[in-house]
Formats: C-alpha cells, structure tokens, sequence
C-alpha cells in the first residue's frame, strides 16, 4: 500500500520515475549518478568495499534526490542493472544491456 502524505498518492518508485533524466555509469559499474528533472543528482556506488547513495544539490532547497534518497530501502548495481527497492516495496529498475544511457528507465 502507497503511503499518502499531503498531495501525495504514488508509490515511492514514481517520484523516481517521473524525475529521472538521465544516468552515468563508469566502465566496471561500480558508480553510477542518476540525474534528476531538477539537476538534483543520486550517486551510488557498489563495490567490494562499499554500497552507498548519496544526495547531491542545491543546499539553499529541498530537492527531489534527497526526498527520494528518505525512501530508498536498498539497491544493486552491476553490469546488468541498477536496481533500487524503496520502502513502501516499489522497485525502480535502469537495465544497462538493453537501453543507452540517458534514455527512460525500463517500467
């Protein structure tokens, strides 16, 4: 069930969604920064070491990536996918085999 919040009536995976415009993976997919309609940005990183996501913007404002880093439970990165589970049990998925970089994640 989606949480609802004042003006809010979507699952977590739909702000992602909607938001999303473009994403950078490097060579060996262990970084990966999604690029937000309102130049917000997401940086996730998984590698041996480590699996973080960071939220990176204006610090004058509220910005979608970090309203939408607050909802994210987990993810994987990898040659295959970047794959994020939010809280509310939604997934995002950005297949990297099928579809070029910048283009609308799959659905």
């Amino acid at each position: 069930m989606p949480r609802v919040e004042p003006g809010w009536n979507e699952m977590d995976d739909e702000l992602l969604r909607r938001s999303f415009a473009s994403v950078e993976v490097n060579e060996d997919f262990t970084s990966a920064t999604v690029r937000l309609d309102d130049q917000s940005r997401l940086e996730f990183r998984h590698d041996v070491a480590q699996r973080t996501i960071q939220a990176a913007g204006p610090e004058d404002r509220v910005h979608k990536a970090r309203q939408i880093l607050e909802r994210i439970k987990r993810f994987r990165l990898n040659g295959k996918h970047l794959d994020v589970e939010f809280v509310d049990g939604s997934r995002w998925e950005l297949l990297f085999a099928q579809r070029p970089k910048g283009t609308e994640p799959s659905r």
